[in-house]
């Protein structure tokens, strides 16, 4: 990674929700967020010459969108001498092997939390947990809650519950 792409990488994840089109467009990527991928692909990123493309599959929820062009990206920032031709991601961000690459569940499972990081910083996340009372009050509030920050930063309630569930600690601390 370049100084240039470290610097424009680190201003974007300082606001809610955190523009990873732009990212990954500060990269030199070329992004297909309409792509007709095959059944039970979601994404991939290949390579086509010197350049990379990020594919993600057309029909998704935006949210999901979101999610798995930063993991795509990660494969991209953590993964780019295991890329090979390419590596494709499953529903469940495996790889499916449709493409030639080395990349493996480790591979996918450092993705997945590049993308969790990425999306949803750790520093945000918390102050947004705490103004919200996330951990606070009753059940039906810490749903509305929950479903509140997710929509900020544009993810699904899910996976914004297993981020704040990893950060309850830090949550409860700060």
């Amino acid at each position: 990674m370049t100084k240039k792409q470290t610097i424009s990488y680190q201003e974007y994840i300082d606001s809610v929700p955190v523009n990873i089109e732009a990212i990954i467009r500060s990269f030199d990527i070329e992004l297909d967020k309409n792509s007709s991928l095959p059944e039970g692909v979601l994404g991939e990123i290949s390579k086509e010459g010197d350049r990379y493309k990020i594919s993600i599959k057309k029909t998704d929820h935006y949210y999901r969108k979101r999610f798995t062009m930063a993991h795509e990206l990660g494969h991209f920032v953590l993964h780019k001498d295991k890329i090979g031709n390419g590596i494709d991601d499953s529903e469940n961000y495996r790889p499916v092997r449709r493409i030639d690459t080395v990349a493996g569940e480790l591979e996918e499972s450092e993705a997945n939390n590049f993308a969790a990081n990425i999306l949803m910083p750790e520093d945000l996340v918390i102050r947004y947990a705490k103004e919200r009372g996330v951990l606070d009050g009753n059940a039906k509030e810490k749903d509305e809650a929950l479903q509140e920050i997710a929509t900020a930063f544009q993810v699904s309630k899910a996976a914004m519950k297993i981020r704040i569930n990893g950060l309850k600690q830090k949550i409860l601390t700060n």
